[in-house]
């Protein structure tokens, strides 16, 4: 070292800057390695896909009992989405609220019992579902088809 603070030439301020840029970098690219990245659906299987209903008595309001309505929720992955918050609602459900909602399980299922469906005419509507969550980066939107036979 010598009287200007230099070692063989390099300044210690320079020495000292670049050392705390490199500090400062790994503690960034730490920081940025522990978020996790968002998942986003990539595909929502439903079983039933569409619902027939029917009018037997021809009073023009046809109707269904489905025992159980099946989602599984899938990232782009294809790996299951747990807690995914769906909700699905439309003219169709016959409930107070002309909806149902749930949360999937671990293995990215949700299954709704005991669902009522009623329409009045003979026109084709829609059941809509809408997947959204806190882990999860986007909203998908898909439908059941309703079909009067």
């Amino acid at each position: 070292m010598d009287e200007k603070g230099s070692i063989e030439g390099l300044p210690l301020q320079l020495m000292i800057i670049g050392l705390i840029a490199s500090l400062g970098t790994a503690v960034i690219v730490g920081w940025i390695s522990s978020i996790e990245t968002p998942r986003y659906i990539g595909m929502v299987e439903i079983e039933p896909q569409d619902i027939i209903v029917f009018d037997p008595d021809g009073d023009g309001i046809y109707e269904r009992e489905l025992n159980s309505i099946t989602l599984k929720i899938l990232d782009t992955a294809g790996k299951a989405v747990e807690n995914a918050k769906i909700l699905l609602e439309g003219e169709g459900i016959n409930n107070e609220h002309s909806r149902f909602y749930g949360t999937t399980g671990s293995d990215g299922i949700l299954i709704l019992l005991d669902v009522s469906i009623e329409v009045t005419g003979s026109q084709i509507t829609t059941i809509y579902i809408l997947v959204s969550g806190q882990e999860i980066a986007n909203e998908y939107r898909t439908e059941i088809l309703v079909i009067p036979e």
